[in-house]
């Protein structure tokens, strides 16, 4: 779950339901998507919802789960995350949505264990905070 991961079929369920949930909210998606690469596990694309909130809608392929993050500055590794605009059209296409909360939660040793073990050296070596900093992490 920590590593760089490409699923084209989760991928493209995930962006279906981005622009969806963009023309059901009334947001606007501002830029293309970034693939998963060395330093970043997830895809993510920025939106900026009816209201002028700009985030980042996440996506950690091999836990198809999916996340919003703050977007006021797109060069922070760490960020707030925020609820997921249309969150039920992602539950819809079959991932799951991250509550913000959860994310913002410390991780502990006990998160870990099911972890393999080279993730486990990834988290000891980087040391994230939050479990969203693991999950959705810019370990290189």
């Amino acid at each position: 779950m920590t590593t760089p991961r490409t699923d084209a079929a989760v991928y493209a369920m995930w962006i279906s339901a981005v622009h969806q949930a963009a023309r059901e909210t009334g947001a606007t998606v501002a830029a293309g998507v970034e693939h998963p690469t060395v330093g970043r596990n997830h895809y993510r694309i920025r939106m900026t919802t009816a209201d002028g909130t700009r985030l980042r809608l996440l996506l950690n392929a091999a836990a198809l789960l999916v996340a919003a993050a703050d977007d006021t500055d797109p060069d922070a590794v760490t960020t707030a995350f925020w609820t997921v605009p249309g969150s039920d059209l992602f539950t819809d296409a079959g991932l799951h949505v991250a509550e913000p909360a959860e994310l913002e939660r410390p991780l502990t040793d006990r998160d870990a264990t099911a972890l393999t073990p080279g993730e486990c050296k990834d988290i000891t070596y980087h040391r994230p905070a939050r479990i969203g900093d693991a999950l959705f992490n810019w370990f290189d």
